[in-house]
């Protein structure tokens, strides 16, 4: 895996997406998707240093079900491949703040 700045928050901010999926027993819900797009919309930077491989180790890791981890690795592959995402109005502007 890559390291220090690279990864810019990644870690945390799965870490709270695998935090909220955890209180549902199927797994994330839309606004954690819309939250993740977002955030790989506005803080491109952020997701630079990490392949889609990576994060779905570090989604392992955290415990997260296997089609979290799909979609989360999925988003991230077809973002680094220049796709732009549609994030839903209340998430437009969303970035994780790592400070919280």
């Amino acid at each position: 895996m890559t390291s220090g700045s690279s990864r810019d928050g990644v870690e945390e901010f799965l870490a709270y997406i695998a935090g909220k999926a955890a209180g549902y027993s199927s797994g994330m819900k839309w606004n954690e998707k819309e939250k993740l797009k977002a955030d790989m919309m506005n803080r491109p930077e952020r997701w630079r240093g990490v392949t889609a491989n990576e994060v779905r180790t570090m989604c392992r890791e955290l415990g997260m079900l296997p089609d979290d981890m799909d979609t989360i690795s999925e988003l991230l592959k077809r973002r680094k491949e220049g796709r732009r995402f549609v994030v839903r109005h209340p998430y437009q502007h969303y970035q994780f703040d790592q400070s919280r």
